[in-house]
This record gives structure tokens, sequence and C-alpha cells, in this order.
């Protein structure tokens, strides 16, 4: 009972306490004045637009003056490719008894049975390498052919053949079984006529430069004689005067001999006497004069 008792008291002051509280609020709310119904303005807040930024002045570039009827720059052209040499009359007759010497090997071959070929005429250089043409034979064995019938095959020059087409059948033959092999005898063989045939131009050379004489050079005509310049002698000095030695003077005339009056002779005894020596003067010659 005590308990109840307390329950319900507590009880009682919880709820009496909580009702109290809200009437006090109540009046509180009751006694304060109520404000005056302020309506928020319609004023709407400034629109606040960014400032304009100033644009820049339209800078275009000055229109450049085009110069008068501009034409694309011309691309240069590639250099005309060089005219083909012209073939000397003596390689033409070389290449011509080649060309029938070339036709008697084929004919020769027909006629010894050696060849069984697939295309005409029949393949020169299997014959010139091989001795035989036999691609015929190949092409039924389902075996590849030279370069040379496989050519001939695709440019119409195949004789007609049961069960062959060109797309189907014609093949090169493998370098592995049989191409290189093929290509190695034709080196080997024209290179050895083409070493044969230089030594022999070479060696035929000289001769033919010994008995051919050098052509004389042509006659170059001869200068004309320039003249030659008056040969100018020094004048002749004047020769001095030859000084020629003054002449001898006139000999003087001798002095007449003045002879001795007769002395009376003497006796007989007496010698006369000794007649003075004549007296010459004496030979002035004048001095000769200096040249």
């Amino acid at each position: 009972m005590r308990r109840f008792a307390l329950f319900a008291m507590s009880l009682g002051l919880t709820l009496g306490l909580s009702a109290l509280g809200s009437a006090f609020a109540q009046d509180a709310k009751k006694d304060a004045p109520k404000p005056a119904d302020a309506k928020p303005a319609d004023a709407k807040p400034a629109e606040t637009k960014p400032a304009e930024t100033a644009k820049p002045a339209d800078t275009k570039p000055a229109d450049t003056t085009k110069p008068a009827d501009a034409k694309p720059p011309e691309v240069p052209k590639a250099a005309a490719e060089a005219p083909l040499p012209t073939i000397p009359p003596e390689v033409e007759a070389k290449l011509e008894a080649a060309r029938r010497a070339v036709a008697e090997a084929i004919v020769a071959a027909q006629d010894a049975g050696l060849v069984e070929t697939s295309i005409d005429p029949p393949p020169v250089l299997d014959i010139l390498i091989t001795g035989r043409a036999i691609d015929a034979r190949d092409l039924k064995a389902k075996r590849g052919v030279s370069p040379e019938v496989f050519g001939a095959w695709y440019t119409n020059y195949g004789k007609p053949m049961e069960g062959i087409t060109a797309t189907g059948d014609v093949r090169i033959v493998n370098p592995s079984k049989g191409l290189k092999e093929y290509y190695d005898t034709r080196a080997g063989i024209l290179a050895r006529h083409i070493d044969a045939v230089r030594k022999a131009k070479a060696a035929a050379a000289p001769k033919s430069a010994e008995t051919k004489p050098a052509p004389k050079p042509a006659d170059t005509p001869k200068p004309a004689d320039t003249p030659k310049p008056a040969e100018t002698k020094p004048a002749d000095a004047p020769k001095p005067a030859e000084s020629k030695p003054a002449a001898k003077p006139a000999d003087a005339p001798k002095p007449a001999e003045t002879k001795p009056a007769d002395a009376p002779k003497p006796a007989a005894d007496s010698k006369p006497a000794a007649k003075p020596a004549d007296a010459k003067p004496a030979d002035t010659k004048p001095a000769d004069a200096k040249k």
C-alpha cells in the first residue's frame, strides 16, 4: 500500500508540475505584444550583373597588298632524261651474227630431240645454259619453270595444253629447287666467254696499232713572213783628218867650197900641205809632226 501511495503521489506531482509549466508558458505568450505584421518588402535584391569587360578591339592584320596576278610558285621540273645512245654499225653487225648463231643452236637442239617446250619460240636461255628445253614436261609434273617460260605464258606465248592455265599452273621454280643453280650456271658460262673475248681483243690491239701507220697531221699553213725591221747602222763617225808629217824643208844650199889660193910651190923637197876636210853642214831634219 505504501508503495502504491508513493507511486501515486509521485505521478500526481509530475503531472501537476508539467501542467503548471505549460500554463505559465501560455500566459507568457499571451502577454507578449505581437509585433506589427511586417510584410517583407517586395523589393527584390538588385541584380548584380558582372561588370562587362571591355572587349579587345578587333585587331585584324592589315590587308597586305596582293601582287597583281600572283601565281603559285612553279614546281621545278625533273631534269629531262638523257637520250639513249645510238647503236654503232659494228655492234649491230655482231648482234645480228649472235642472233643467227642462237637460231642455229635452237634448230640443232630441236633436231637432236632436246626441246620439249610449252612456248613458241623455244626458250633461248634454257637452251644456251642447260643445252635443252623441257618446260612442257615440268608443267605436266606440276614443277616450276624458268623465268623466261613464265613470262612467255603470261604474255600469250604459251602453247595450249590440256589442264594447264597460266594463272593456275605456271609458277617460277623455287630458288632452292633449281633457280639458284640455273643462274649460277648462267654466270659461269657468260663470264668465261666474256673474259676470253676481252683477252683476244687486248692481244690484237698492239698488232693493229703496229701495222697501221699513224695518220700524218694535216699541213698547217706557214705563217706569213713578217718583214724584218730595217737595220739601223750607226752613222759613221767622222774620221779625224790624217795628220801627215810636215814636208821636209828643202836642203839648204851647200856653201861654196872655198879653195885656198894656190900658194907658191915650195921647193921640191917640201910636200904640199894637207887639204882641210870639207866641212859638211849638220843634217837638220825637222822633228816628226804629231799625228
